[in-house]
C-alpha cells in the first residue's frame, strides 16, 4: 500500500511522469522488435521513399517523416532497429509535449498526467499507432508540440516561445497538411477570449508566421513544379465534388464525421461519466478565470475544427471519415475534460481508479500485440507481416540476383524487398518513378506474389516508365516458403531481365 501511495505521489513530479511516458514507449518498441521482422504498410512506404533525399515525394503526404526516416537509415547504416525506434522516439516526444501543454493549461501536474494518460486510453492513440501509422504518429507529435508552444506563448510570451511556435507550425504542416486546422481553430479560440487575446504580441506573432512560411516554402515550390499546380489541385477537388452523391451523401458524410469523432475518444470517454460525473454536468460559472478562459479556447478550437471537417463534406465531396483522421480536432479533448474535472472537483479515489484503468489498458495494448501476431498468420489475407522475406532474399541471391532495379506491383512488397536489397533501387507502380531516386546499374528483377500472372499495372509500368521488355527475360521462376508463425505455403514469382533493361 505504501508503494502504491508513493507511485501515486510521483505523478506530482514532472520528471516522474515523463519517465512513465518514456517507459510506455520503450515497452511498445520492444514488443515491435519481438513481433514480425517485416515492415508494415507505412513503414514500407518510408523505406521506399528514403532511397533518396528530395524536397518532396508525392503531393498526398508532405515529406517530414521521410526526411527523418532517411536520416535515421543513413546515420545507422540501414539499421532495422533504429528505424523502428524512430517512431517511438517521436511518440515519446509528443506525449511529453502534450503533458507539458496540459500542465500550463490545467495548472495541476497530477491532472495533466491523467489527461495525458486519458489520451493513451483510447483505441486511436493507445493501440493503432503501435500497429502502423508513421505519418499519424508524427502528426500527433507535432499537434502536441503546437499545443505546448501556443500555451507557452499565451502564458509567458518570450521571444523563444514565439520562435518555438513558428517552428512547430512550419514543421507541423510538413508532417501532414491537415495539421493546419488546429493552429487556425486555436487562434480563433484565443481571438474570442479577451483576457488571453490581450497577452498576444503582434510583431513576434507575425515573425512566427513568417518563420513557418519560410520552412514550408521549399516544399511548396517543389509541389508547384512537379505537376501539382493549384489548377490541377482545383480540378481534383472539383472532380471529388462531382463524385459526391448530393444531400444523401452529405448526410452520410456528416454522420461518419460524428462517429469518427466519438470513436477517437473511446473507450476513455465511456469511463469519464462513471468516475467524473460532476465534470460531465454544466459547470454554472464555477472555476477561476484562467481555467474558464482555457476551457473556452479549447471548446472553440474543437467546435471550429469539427465545422472545418464538416465543410469538407459539402465543399470537397468527402464522404468518409475514420477516427484516426480526427487528431487535429480531438487532440485537445483530454486537456479540456480534465480542466472541467479541476473546476467541478473529484475525489482522489476517482483519480487513482482512472490511473489504474489507464495502466491496465496500456498493459493490454502491449501484451495483446504478441498473441495477435502469433495467431493472425493462419487466416491472413494480406500477409505482409508474415512473408518469409529472408528466405526469399536468399533464394533470389542463389539465383544470381544481388544488385539492380527491382519492380514489385504493391509497395508493401517493394518496401520489404528494399530492406533485403538496400544497394538496389526498388520501385512500384504506386508512386512516380522520380520518387525512388536515380537509376542503378545492373539487371532488372520483377517480383510479385501469388499464382496469378504479372499484374497489368506492373507490366505497364515496366514498359512505359522503366523501358523494360518482358520478351528479353533471361530467367523466370517462382519460390515457395511457409509464412512466419504458420505452415501455410506462400509463393513469390520473379522474372529477371538483362543488364540495362530498366532506366
Amino acid at each position: 500500500m505504501k508503494k502504491s501511495q508513493s507511485i501515486w505521489q510521483s505523478l506530482a513530479e514532472p520528471q516522474s511522469v515523463a519517465s512513465i511516458l518514456i517507459l510506455y514507449c520503450t515497452v511498445h518498441f520492444l514488443v515491435r522488435l519481438f513481433c514480425t521482422p517485416n515492415f508494415t504498410l507505412d513503414e514500407t512506404e518510408q523505406l521506399l521513399f528514403s532511397q533518396s533525399l528530395q524536397w518532396g515525394y508525392r503531393f498526398r503526404h508532405p515529406p517530414l517523416i521521410t526526411w527523418l526516416s532517411w536520416a535515421t537509415l543513413q546515420g545507422t547504416n540501414d539499421s532495422r532497429d533504429a528505424f523502428f525506434l524512430l517512431k517511438y522516439v517521436l511518440m515519446s516526444a509528443g506525449l511529453i509535449a502534450y503533458f507539458a501543454a496540459a500542465r500550463i493549461m490545467i495548472r495541476d501536474t497530477k491532472l495533466a498526467a491523467l489527461a495525458t494518460f486519458a489520451l493513451l486510453t483510447t483505441f486511436v492513440m493507445g493501440y493503432l499507432p503501435h500497429i502502423d501509422l508513421m505519418h499519424t504518429v508524427l502528426l500527433a507529435t507535432m499537434l502536441a508540440a503546437f499545443l505546448w508552444a501556443a500555451a507557452r506563448v499565451v502564458s509567458k510570451g518570450s521571444m523563444a516561445d514565439y520562435l518555438f511556435l513558428g517552428l512547430t507550425i512550419g514543421f507541423g504542416i510538413l508532417s501532414k497538411y491537415i495539421f493546419a486546422i488546429l493552429p487556425v481553430t486555436f487562434a480563433l479560440g484565443i481571438a474570442c477570449t479577451p483576457r488571453l487575446r490581450a497577452r498576444i504580441k503582434a510583431w513576434p506573432l507575425a515573425g512566427a508566421i513568417v518563420l513557418a512560411a519560410l520552412i514550408v516554402a521549399p516544399y511548396a515550390y517543389w509541389s508547384m513544379t512537379h505537376n501539382y499546380s493549384l489548377l490541377s489541385l482545383t480540378e481534383r477537388v472539383a472532380q471529388q465534388r462531382g463524385n459526391a452523391s448530393g444531400p444523401l451523401g452529405w448526410l452520410e458524410g456528416a454522420g461518419d464525421l460524428v462517429i469518427a469523432l466519438i470513436g477517437f475518444v473511446i473507450p476513455a470517454a465511456l469511463i469519464f461519466p462513471l468516475l467524473y460525473w460532476r465534470a460531465c454536468l454544466p459547470l454554472h460559472g464555477a472555476g477561476e478565470d484562467e481555467d474558464r478562459d482555457w476551457l473556452r479556447v479549447l471548446e472553440i478550437a474543437m467546435i471550429a475544427g469539427m465545422l472545418m471537417m464538416l465543410a469538407a463534406v459539402f465543399f470537397v465531396g468527402a464522404e468518409s471519415f475514420k477516427a484516426r483522421w480526427m487528431h487535429q480536432v480531438a487532440m485537445p479533448f483530454a486537456i479540456w475534460f480534465f480542466l472541467r474535472v479541476k473546476i467541478a472537483g473529484a475525489t482522489e479515489r476517482a483519480h487513482k481508479i482512472f490511473a489504474l484503468i489507464a495502466l491496465v489498458f496500456a498493459i493490454i495494448a502491449a501484451a495483446a500485440r504478441v498473441p495477435v501476431y502469433e495467431t493472425s498468420g493462419k487466416h491472413c489475407r494480406k500477409c505482409r507481416e508474415f512473408w518469409p522475406m529472408k528466405t526469399y532474399a536468399e533464394q533470389l541471391r542463389r539465383a544470381g540476383f544481388d544488385h539492380c532495379t527491382i519492380l514489385a506491383p504493391q509497395y508493401d512488397l517493394a518496401g520489404n524487398l528494399h530492406y533485403w536489397f538496400f544497394d538496389s533501387r526498388v520501385v512500384t507502380p504506386d508512386f512516380p518513378r522520380f520518387t525512388f531516386g536515380p537509376p542503378v546499374s545492373g539487371p532488372c528483377l520483377i517480383v510479385w506474389e501469388g499464382d496469378k500472372p504479372l499484374p497489368d499495372e506492373a507490366r505497364d509500368y515496366l514498359k512505359n516508365e522503366l523501358g523494360g521488355d518482358l520478351s528479353k527475360a533471361v530467367m523466370r521462376g517462382d519460390m515457395e516458403a511457409t509464412l512466419y508463425t504458420t505452415k501455410r505455403l506462400n509463393r513469390m514469382n520473379y522474372i529477371l531481365l538483362p543488364d540495362g533493361s530498366c532506366k
